[in-house]
């Protein structure tokens, strides 16, 4: 049974918020309690571009000015991705924006065989190419050595990223320029997508092209995906880059004009009705995902290029069957994982030979399961390790942590919450021992690391939830990452009557018409009263309130 941490926020913010923006007092009180004052209130509820910080720093100008001049004598550019969602939005986005302005253009991906991020026989296969001006997508920040060989070579390099600069990101020169946010803010949320986005709006600037801004709105779709599915958090330059990109999927959708290859995976996927956050994060994403953990990543990447809806349809019903092959590989991988876990560790560090490119995923599912962060391996031929790590629902610091054992670690990068990572040879006892030291120092400072708290919003009356509630509950989307669903409690609640409607989950009355989902069996549903913590959603099915219940105690 989880804390439930209830938020206070000062009641004159509150009441000046609501009076500010004409809101009622619940609004204003969950949107203190996101840090959101009266002056960004305004675009907070309603996003639009005009909310987004322009690409003003002067890395932008310079790299901006390279790709004209490229433009303007002929020369090949190379686009080079991940094969992540964000990744492959991220080098789509790049290579349509700046397909409007030449045909002199090639977009490469990596695959999980041959290695993540921008590594040496990438930099020589874009080179045989006859690439001269080389930018990356979502990658690069931390392969100095690749860029300053680039250079060598003789192509000039533009770095797009926004994971967490290395100590030794690459730098201008050789570089011509290095973009990535985090350099000049170390709590930009961008994600990579985003980068490349406004990429392609300093290029469109520095072209003078008069349609531009109007050109790269329509690239929205593709950064929604990205920075959703990449789970970015949903604050700042984010929040307005997915709602915006959401609400045009949505109306293209509507008036069939939708990019094939977003329609297609909306199709195979089985979305009814409009797409949310959800949506992406749940159902399209891991289908753009599926193949770049199984086989060479292209034809995901072709799909959103493609303006042709018959290939587009075609390769989406591919990724939905490699989707299916990956779930089943997953849950095999997990069960071998589980086993294989030891009880002693706050770091949990499996190593298996079936997990290859689900490694994160059976990271991810491991750490669920076990409530400590986990990292599943690979041992590689010359004695080293790769594979990835994840925190799971623990509020560990990741990258904090295996920034202590960087002396032991290859190549390795990622976030707070995520990381892919290498051991050197004959440094993997050390690499669990550090890492689980790092981690209960962590705990030492936050006893509740491991089990954070369930943050409240409000403590509130059951017929609030259906007193119009959703009218302005549905302007604080998208949620996600740092904009999480607002959590309200109700107390003594009583079941009045339930039905099971999958195995584990229950869909139970509450009384006044309010339906709520509660996970378990139906014997161990509350007898009784009870009070409980939930979020709020739309039904798909009446477009009424519908809670979802996340924890629950016994009145």
């Amino acid at each position: 049974m989880a804390r439930w941490l209830f938020h206070e926020p000062d009641r004159d913010a509150v009441s000046g918020l609501a009076r500010a923006v004409g809101v009622d007092d619940l609004c204003a009180r969950v949107l203190v309690n996101r840090g959101v004052t009266p002056e960004d209130a305004p675009g907070f509820l309603a996003p639009s571009l005009k909310t987004i910080g322009a690409p003003e720093e002067e890395p932008w100008r310079v790299a901006a000015r390279r790709v004209a001049k490229a433009i303007e004598n002929k020369e090949r550019i190379g686009v080079f991705g991940d094969y992540d969602a964000d990744g492959i939005t991220s080098a789509a986005v790049l290579y349509l924006a700046l397909s409007h302005y030449t045909d002199n253009l090639t977009v490469k991906l990596p695959t999980r065989q041959g290695g993540y991020s921008l590594l040496e026989p990438y930099v020589r296969d874009l080179f045989a190419e006859g690439v001269d001006l080389l930018i990356s997508a979502d990658c690069g920040i931390s392969n100095r050595n690749e860029v300053a060989l680039a250079k060598e070579l003789g192509m000039d390099v533009i770095v797009t990223d926004h994971h967490i600069p290395p100590e030794n990101p690459p730098e201008s020169p050789p570089a011509v320029a290095v973009l990535d946010p985090k350099l000049w803010d170390p709590d930009d949320p961008l994600a990579g997508v985003g980068v490349a986005w406004k990429f392609a709006w300093a290029v469109a600037r520095e072209l003078g092209d008069p349609d531009g801004k109007q050109r790269i709105g329509r690239l929205l779709d593709l950064v929604s995906v990205g920075t959703v599915v990449d789970i970015a958090p949903m604050v700042g330059d984010n929040r307005a880059l997915a709602s915006m990109g959401l609400r045009h999927i949505n109306r293209s959708l509507a008036a069939g004009g939708a990019r094939p290859g977003l329609a297609a995976l909306v199709k195979v996927a089985g979305v009814r009705g409009e797409l949310d956050e959800g949506d992406l994060g749940w159902k399209i994403g891991p289908r753009i995902n599926s193949i770049g953990r199984i086989k060479d990543p292209r034809p995901a990447l072709d799909m959103l290029l493609t303006d042709d809806p018959k290939k587009a349809l075609r390769i989406a019903w591919e990724l939905n069957q490699l989707n299916s092959e990956r779930q089943r590989r997953t849950r095999y991988a997990v069960e071998r994982a589980l086993l294989e876990v030891d009880l002693d560790q706050d770091f949990k560090v499996v190593v298996t030979d079936e997990a290859g490119g689900l490694a994160g995923l059976v990271a991810g599912k491991v750490a669920g399961a076990s409530g400590r962060p986990a990292a599943v391996l690979n041992r590689r031929a010359d004695g080293s390790y790769g594979g990835s790590a994840r925190t799971g629902e623990t509020d560990v610091d990741l990258y904090g942590a295996l920034f202590t054992v960087r002396h032991l670690m290859g190549e390795w990068g990622g976030h707070r919450k995520a990381a892919g990572l290498s051991v050197k040879a004959g440094e993997f006892d050390a690499f669990v021992a550090g890492m689980n030291a790092a981690v209960r120092a962590q705990e030492a400072e936050n006893p509740d690391v491991f089990a954070p708290a369930i943050e409240v919003d409000a403590e509130v009356p059951l017929d609030v939830v259906s007193d119009g509630l959703l009218e302005w509950h549905e302007r604080l989307a998208p949620f996600g990452s740092g904009n999480h669903r607002p959590v309200f409690v109700t107390r003594g609640l009583k079941v009045e009557g339930s039905r099971q409607i999958w195995e584990g989950v229950n869909l139970v009355r509450l009384g006044g018409g309010v339906v709520a989902k509660m996970a378990g069996s139906p014997d161990a549903l509350p007898d009784g009263a009870f009070d409980a913590a939930y979020t709020v959603s739309r039904s798909a099915y009446s477009g009424r309130a519908e809670l979802e219940v996340v924890d629950w105690k016994q009145g």
